[in-house]
């Protein structure tokens, strides 16, 4: 069995979309962005995971067609606007709300998928874009490095894929589509909540016992003096 085949309902959705654009918002105000900057980057964040999603499905976008989507986004913004001084401060907001966003838009990704009647690995990979795009986006827009990318840091794509993992796992023991959001939101929040805490890290890739470094080696078809 898989999902009701219909739309992500907006129990499900819209917290994606506002958790994830009041983390966006908040970088954005601790980079010391203008107003224009501080709405531009929660729309940006709110909405990027979500977009990005329903294009690998070749669906309209549901932002563009429903309305509370931006309403939602733009709110989330200007929270972030009028309280920036009193919350600013705290990294460990940011990081909350980025977990918490994690999971909602992995879920809704896995969810939309198996629901349009794509097998689990599809549905996996189209979560993954879901809940990592809006960060990405985010992160580019800020000229940074996306998390995903960095060298050791802390788990977060790894955090995502474990929680997809869960909701499967419910899925297809319980059959029921909230107690899979439920497991696969919670686990994806408490991993990444977890490895910011306690440092978790994946070690990097195996070296060649003997090779020189990445940085020594002769790239292909390059010529030694």
């Amino acid at each position: 069995m898989i999902p009701d085949p219909v739309t992500v309902p907006l129990w499900l959705d819209l917290p994606a979309v506002v958790i994830s654009a009041l983390g966006g918002a908040l970088v954005a105000s601790r980079a010391g962005f203008d107003l224009s900057g501080v709405f531009g980057l929660g729309l940006l964040t709110g909405l990027g995971g979500g977009i990005l999603r329903d294009l690998l499905l070749n669906q309209v976008p549901v932002a563009l067609e429903t309305p509370e989507y931006i309403i939602a986004a733009v709110l989330a913004s200007a929270l972030i606007a009028v309280s920036a001084r009193s919350v600013d401060r705290f990294i460990a907001l940011v990081i909350v709300l980025d977990a918490a966003a994690l999971g909602l838009y992995g879920v809704t990704g896995i969810n939309k998928t198996l629901a349009f009647g794509f097998d689990a690995w599809s549905a996996v990979l189209v979560g993954m874009v879901a809940a990592l795009g809006g960060g990405v986006l985010r992160d580019i827009a800020t000229a940074k490095s996306p998390e995903i990318f960095r060298k050791g840091g802390q788990l977060y794509a790894t955090a995502v894929l474990i929680g997809l993992v869960a909701y499967l796992l419910a899925w297809w023991s319980f059959s029921d589509e909230v107690i899979a959001a439920v497991a696969g939101v919670t686990v994806t929040f408490a991993v990444r909540v977890a490895a910011w805490r306690f440092n978790l890290v994946l070690p990097g890739p195996l070296q060649v016992p003997g090779a020189d470094s990445p940085g020594d080696q002769n790239l292909p078809g390059e010529q030694l003096d």
